[in-house]
């Protein structure tokens, strides 16, 4: 026999250096404990699944915001778009409050924000001239998002309050994130004033702050923040381990070819 080949019938004799006989290689009929290999041989179906591994591993606060869709992709959670909306029902009717304990500077800041409403309607009627479809499809587009944002602020707000301690002191991003939430709610009162003053000037059939498209532009917030804290917070060692190995066996197959 060549040395470059082999037969395999060589492998089904024994031979007994004893008495010069051979004898066929048959299985014994037990198999003896050493045999078996763990999670293996010995639970095949739950070696499978104990050995299949995410390809990601995401916090457990990640679950609690969002969620994966059916194809592994990040994705806003239903019932955060319905608490949001909740919210956004409740404030979408209320005024501007200014100062409750002092009646003359609550009425200096009465005169004020009715300026400022005044001076955005001042801006957008030069544009409403040249083109009001448009310049009001965007005047309302702009109020619908500050009005998604500002509902999504004051929920979130209100959850990061119940969750946290009541004997500590509130923390400094909560406390800014307070006077965000103040802000955007004047932002989008003012919004909404100046609307009712220049919706008539549009040209359009609906003009409102729809809660449809109010809901739309939360779910798109929502989207974004869970691509967001998918990309930054997803542990991907096991990704970047598998990639590493792949590599390093196509760089041995290619040094052997070479």
């Amino acid at each position: 026999m060549s040395d470059n080949f082999f037969d395999p019938t060589e492998i089904d004799v024994e031979i007994d250096m004893a008495n010069g006989e051979t004898g066929e290689l048959l299985p014994p009929k037990h198999t003896p404990e050493e045999a078996f290999r763990p999670d293996t041989n010995g639970d095949p179906e739950g070696s499978e699944r104990r050995a299949t591994q995410d390809d990601v591993v995401l916090p457990d606060y990640f679950y609690k915001k969002y969620r994966l869709d059916n194809e592994g992709k990040p994705t806003f959670n239903p019932g955060r778009v319905t608490g949001i909306m909740k919210i956004f029902n409740e404030k979408i009717d209320t005024e501007q409050t200014f100062n409750k304990d002092d009646d003359a500077l609550a009425e200096k800041e009465r005169t004020y924000f009715d300026l400022q409403v005044e001076q955005i309607v001042l801006g957008q009627k030069p544009l409403l001239e040249v083109d009001p479809q448009t310049t009001g499809i965007n005047f309302l587009q702009l109020a619908t998002r500050t009005w998604a944002e500002f509902a999504a602020i004051v929920y979130e707000y209100k959850e990061s309050m119940a969750e946290g301690d009541p004997t500590k002191e509130i923390p400094d991003w909560l406390i800014e994130r307070e006077d965000k939430m103040l802000q955007l709610g004047r932002k989008a009162r003012m919004l909404k004033q100046a609307l009712a003053q220049i919706d008539s000037d549009f040209g359009l059939k609906s003009v409102s702050i729809d809660a449809r498209r109010v809901q739309t532009q939360v779910e798109l917030r929502l989207q974004r923040l869970a691509e967001w804290n998918y990309n930054n917070v997803v542990d991907s060692s096991i990704k970047s381990a598998i990639s590493m190995t792949k590599s390093a066996n196509e760089a041995i197959d290619l040094s052997d070819v070479a």
